[in-house]
């Protein structure tokens, strides 16, 4: 623990007069370092009175790393100098490409609707990494994430409902899921899909977080190890999704695709993109029988109040789009009201 101590003094003296772009949208909020791209993800569950908690650590968004693995080399996405950085945002959330003389990485981060909900509640991560040298490359992907949410209860759950609370390696077949979930509440956490509608991971690795990211090619672990590594650190718990080395010709490319978000939507399975527009999304989730009608009508107040009050904050940006969704989503409401009252007994 007391080298994350350090690190974090460290980032936070680095980070004096940088800045920062932060995209919002429904229960979840990303912050970007515009200098090196680094990012943290945050979740709430009250959009009227949002109280933003770290999905992740996020005193040092440096200990969660995409790493690009070439040959017996890792380079660190945000960190090795040979790269170049630009952060931009997008009409669903934000983009980052860090660029070198021989490869090109784009991750797009775009806000997502679980199947549930009728607002923003996670976020799919979508990493490109392209050959722009004229040599072949053999190049392998690993995502380290410093959890912490879990790390005062059973550090990590499956979707399968075990609990993992030492090393531990996935393979082969996964479940759905896995999730760091808060120890004073159960209903805030991370979830991260591993089973469905992503890209399937070679390994996933629950360790202790140095020893993960100390390591660079494959991870020597030890089934049943804790999660100390003194006098480093202790209980400092954290998981690796690898992605074995792949061939890539000149000119050749490479797609990682993560879906993660608050473990309050049970799954984000068949989760889908957010519209440019957010009321958009809650027009189209009004159409969606998937939820019972009181339940619907619900959520969408409580979103279309917290909607309206991000638009109220600056008029100037209400435009007539947004007056026409407000009024159809109003217009949908009011249909089945007058539905549900004609099939009172």
């Amino acid at each position: 623990m007391a080298n994350k101590l350090i690190l974090i003094f460290l980032f936070f003296v680095a980070a004096l007069g940088l800045s920062a772009l932060d995209v919002q949208r429904g229960k979840i909020k990303v912050t970007v370092n515009e200098r090196t791209g680094r990012f943290v993800v945050w979740g709430t569950e009250d959009q009227a009175k949002p109280g933003w908690t770290a999905l992740y650590l996020g005193d040092d968004p440096t200990t969660t790393k995409w790493k690009l693995l070439t040959g017996d080399r890792g380079v660190v996405l945000g960190d090795d100098p040979s790269f170049l950085t630009a952060v931009e945002a997008s009409p669903t959330g934000a983009k980052i490409t860090w660029t070198s003389k021989a490869l090109v990485a784009t991750l797009n981060i775009d806000f997502v609707l679980s199947s549930s909900s009728p607002v923003t509640d996670g976020v799919r991560l979508n990493l490109a990494v392209v050959n722009v040298s004229a040599v072949p490359v053999k190049l392998g992907v690993r995502w380290v994430v410093d959890t912490y949410l879990g790390e005062k209860k059973e550090h990590f759950k499956l979707s399968t409902g075990e609990a993992i609370a030492s090393e531990t390696k996935l393979e082969g077949s996964y479940p759905d899921w896995w999730a760091s979930r808060s120890a004073t509440n159960d209903q805030l956490g991370l979830l991260v899909m591993v089973g469905k509608g992503v890209t399937p991971p070679s390994r996933v690795f629950f360790a202790n977080w140095k020893r993960l990211d100390d390591s660079v090619s494959d991870y020597g672990y030890k089934q049943g190890r804790d999660f100390n590594l003194l006098p480093y650190s202790f209980n400092d718990s954290a998981v690796a999704q690898v992605y074995d080395p792949q061939d890539l010709p000149p000119g050749g490319s490479r797609v990682v695709t993560v879906l993660l978000g608050l473990y309050s939507s049970h799954t984000l399975e068949g989760a889908r993109l957010a519209s440019a527009n957010p009321l958009d999304d809650l027009l189209k989730k009004n159409q969606n029988p998937s939820l019972g009608a009181i339940d619907q009508d619900l959520g969408s107040l409580d979103t279309l109040i917290a909607q309206l009050d991000a638009k109220l904050a600056d008029p100037s940006k209400v435009s007539a789009e947004d007056l026409k969704l407000v009024q159809a989503v109003l217009d949908q409401m009011e249909a089945r009201k007058k539905s549900l009252e004609a099939t009172k007994p």
